[in-house]
């Protein structure tokens, strides 16, 4: 049976309750994420295992939108671009052409706010890559599903929606065209901007 004290005390808790959820909701306002990036762009693998055709390191840029849902987790569109010069004595007909990466998908941003501002953040996402040859019109440009990861850290200034950001992300895929078939890895090494719009 519920005591005097009991029952006063949930009757505080009961009005208390509903302050302390609308301040949570307060302080994790959601927000609109516009942000554009650029950089260099590596391949980690070669197109072939005795590694006689690969790309060379080559550059990038990008952008996208998303919403962040709390001050730790973020639901992004994503867009890449990366640009490569094949090489190698068995790159055949990709030697000295520039190979274009079109990158596009979603991703999750796990970030981890600090009191001084700084942000490191976790991605991990997924969405497709489709792959054209700049310089051949003779190529068939073709699209391959294609894993995310990345790593990176953002710093947004006081009093202020604008941030900046330098990040490393890798993107997995395969390669099957112009006489290869293996997995591929690019890694995009890149910096931009970034501007929160509350709503």
């Amino acid at each position: 049976m519920f005591t005097r004290s009991g029952i006063g005390a949930a009757l505080v808790l009961s009005l208390l309750a509903p302050a302390a959820l609308s301040a949570q909701s307060t302080s994790q306002q959601r927000n609109l994420i516009f942000f554009a990036n650029g950089g260099g762009a590596s391949p980690v693998t070669d197109l072939n295992d005795a590694g006689t055709a690969s790309l060379k390191t080559g550059w990038t840029a990008g952008g996208g939108a998303g919403v962040q849902i709390n001050p730790y987790v973020a639901v992004r569109g994503v867009f890449d671009f990366t640009r490569s010069e094949g090489e190698g004595a068995a790159a055949g007909a990709l030697a000295s052409t520039n190979l274009n990466h079109f990158f596009y998908g979603g991703d999750v941003q796990l970030r981890y706010p600090t009191a001084s501002g700084f942000a490191p953040y976790l991605l991990l996402g997924a969405g497709a890559v489709t792959i054209d040859n700049a310089d051949d019109d003779t190529f068939e440009s073709f699209t391959k599903f294609a894993g995310k990861g990345g790593l990176g850290v953002e710093y947004v200034f006081a009093q202020s929606n604008v941030g900046l950001f330098a990040q490393a992300t890798s993107y997995l895929y395969d390669y099957d065209r112009t006489g290869f078939d293996k997995t591929q890895v690019d890694l995009l090494y890149t910096a931009g901007l970034s501007y929160r719009l509350p709503f």
